[in-house]
């Protein structure tokens, strides 16, 4: 009887534990996000070009390249364009490899904790870089001149984000 008991406890112990250990390893992996729209502004200064793409979760990709005039400004994420001699729309699909690489990066930074605005950097021909995503929850938009080349995490984040969405953007040949 005495050793029913302890072959009882051992096997309870080991349940507990593989219980306990299961538990730890999935509270460490992370509910990928519910994308349902990135979108992405690329402002060149020394070219006086901006490139704004649209991502939706069916993969379709709306690019407007954008030749801004004289020193308006425009918000592309609410919508606002130039004049329409002012840009060119050009409209393509990504394959789901590019938008799962899109989703799941977005996911392992935790993009939608990311700082809003990112410090400017000091250079005068760079570059400015935002990123807006849209879930189920809420939107949330992140970027700035020069954002993500900093070496401070915030900064390696946006990059890595930054350059997954350059990536699943290059149009199919």
């Amino acid at each position: 009887m005495e050793k029913l008991k302890k072959t009882f406890t051992v096997f309870l112990v080991a349940a507990l534990f593989s219980f306990a250990l299961t538990g730890c390893l999935m509270s460490g992996k992370k509910e990928p996000l519910k994308v349902k729209k990135v979108s992405y502004l690329v402002i060149t200064q020394s070219v006086n070009r901006a490139e704004f793409y649209v991502i939706t979760d069916d993969r379709k990709v709306t690019q407007y390249s954008i030749t801004p005039e004289g020193d308006k400004t425009y918000d592309y994420f609410a919508g606002e364009l130039p004049p329409e001699d002012n840009y060119k729309i050009t409209e393509y699909e990504i394959d789901e490899q590019s938008w799962e690489s899109v989703v799941n990066e977005l996911t392992r930074v935790d993009f939608m904790k990311l700082l809003e605005e990112f410090p400017p950097v000091n250079s005068d021909d760079g570059s400015t870089y935002y990123i807006q995503v849209e879930t189920e929850d809420g939107i949330h938009k992140s970027g700035g001149y020069e954002a993500g080349f900093r070496k401070d995490p915030e900064n390696r984040k946006f990059s890595d984000v930054r350059q997954c969405i350059a990536k699943a953007l290059q149009k199919p040949e």
